[in-house]
């Protein structure tokens, strides 16, 4: 054991970087993306579509979810639970998702299956039976997910969020998986519509990560070179602030012992040319537990055991947002004291804490990126918003050149304290005094299922 007293010094963060995978295209216009990691015995093979929720007919809003979540529910070729069976033979696990950017299905894998999950990953996407029992399975599990859903605070503070920053028009402003009236609508024959307009190669981008065997390429191009391009794309939503904002509203939860906060606003994608010195400034007032919201709101008042504040990107703009959950009766001057620490024009972020949290976000990198699961991850998410692969890199070396001066004067010019919503949760009774005493008149609001 070292009894030594003196402390061991910590070398600074160097710029740890992403393996820049192998890029080619298949004939039908669907792009590859190999990402060789030695050692990485589990694959990762996702398949990033050009089908964001925008794309959903508003009726049936939460149809792009429902398409995702049957879709290995059997297929043409393997019908019923075989596909299930299949999968689990090769000792596959097969996931989807829908979001605002893409639609994306996914499979993880070991290497000495790849070929027999790529053929599944295929059938899946290309073929998937959408009976009418699985597809009205999974809308009434969606229904009850909703139900759920309103009986938790911190989720209709989130609902509530979205709704005060983001134009009511904009698919962003609206749950991602669909409202009760939209979702109770869906029917097999939408999801078929769906599936068969934009689940196509066109715009797509198939990525496999890990240790890939010397053919992966021609793996790919035979489980998926004959998928169909439907020759049209999709128009990405372009998102649009609240008019009505800033607000301050209060969702009436009776006799609630605890209040669920948001506060923010509308602001930028990862396209600003000021994304490395807001990522900086993002963490160092909330992104990490010694960021000045956490140290304000849990060390030095008790108002809660933490606070969390970051951008939110979409393809288009985006949002900035604190959230945390307070005691009620604090709740308003917990709020009070949030805005005011976002004012960095007044007090401009310290070269300690710009070297600080410079230091967290690059040190993190390796570990978020142990896996080959997360290196795919990453690239689904630049591969849906139309980056490229190359957009990760560049975004470390610049995080690692801002100063405390970029950072606040970056911050200073996206989050004005004056133009931030706020959002509470919680028993209206208590918090509308308690919000009026700290100057923010407040409105009691109901979010709809």
């Amino acid at each position: 054991m070292n009894h030594s007293s003196v402390r061991p010094q910590v070398r600074p963060a160097h710029v740890w970087t992403l393996q820049s995978p192998t890029e080619t295209r298949l004939d039908n216009g669907a792009r590859l993306w190999l990402y060789q990691l030695p050692g990485q015995y589990v694959i990762s093979a996702q398949v990033v579509m050009d089908a964001p929720l925008s794309c959903e007919p508003a009726a049936v809003e939460g149809c792009a979810t429902i398409a995702v979540r049957s879709s290995d529910e059997g297929s043409m070729l393997h019908p019923g639970s075989r596909l299930a069976e299949a999968v689990e033979d090769i000792g596959a696990i097969y996931a989807g998702t829908a979001r605002q950017s893409s639609t994306v299905a996914r499979m993880e894998v070991p290497v000495s299956q790849l070929a027999a999950a790529l053929r599944l990953l295929a059938e899946t996407v290309t073929q998937p039976a959408y009976e009418k029992v699985d597809v009205d399975r999974h809308r009434d599990l969606r229904l009850a997910e909703i139900e759920q859903t309103l009986a938790r605070s911190s989720a209709l503070a989130q609902i509530g969020f979205q709704n005060a920053v983001f134009d009511a028009g904009c698919r962003v402003g609206r749950p991602a998986a669909g409202r009760i009236s939209t979702v109770e609508a869906i029917t097999r024959d939408d999801v078929i519509a769906f599936h068969d307009r934009w689940w196509r190669p066109d715009g797509a981008t198939i990525i496999l990560a890990g240790e890939l065997p010397p053919d992966a390429a021609q793996l790919v191009d035979a489980a998926f070179g004959s998928w169909t391009p439907g020759n049209q794309r999709a128009a990405h939503e372009q998102t649009l602030a609240n008019p009505a904002a800033p607000v301050v509203w209060v969702i009436d939860r009776p006799g609630s012992v605890q209040a669920d906060l948001r506060i923010g606003g509308f602001g930028p994608d990862r396209l600003d040319p000021q994304w490395a010195a807001l990522q900086v400034a993002s963490c160092a007032i909330g992104g990490a537990f010694g960021s000045r919201l956490n140290r304000v709101l849990r060390e030095e008042l008790g108002y809660t055991y933490g606070a969390h504040a970051g951008f939110r990107p979409l393809p288009s703009h985006g949002s900035f947002v604190v959230q945390t959950s307070c005691r009620t009766e604090v709740a308003a001057p917990a709020a009070r004291a949030a805005i005011d620490l976002l004012n960095v024009t007044d007090e401009p972020f310290t070269a300690t804490e710009a070297l600080d949290a410079r230091t967290f976000l690059l040190g993190i990198a390796p570990l978020r990126f142990q896996t080959a699961d997360a290196i795919a991850d990453e690239a689904s998410v630049l591969a849906g918003t139309g980056l490229p692969a190359s957009w990760f890199n560049d975004q470390q070396a610049q995080i690692a050149a801002v100063s405390a001066d970029q950072a606040s004067a970056a911050f200073s010019a996206a989050v004005r304290p004056e133009r931030l919503s706020v959002v509470l949760c919680g028993d209206a009774d208590q918090l509308l005094t308690g919000l009026e005493a700290q100057g923010l008149a407040a409105e009691v609001v109901t979010i709809d299922g």
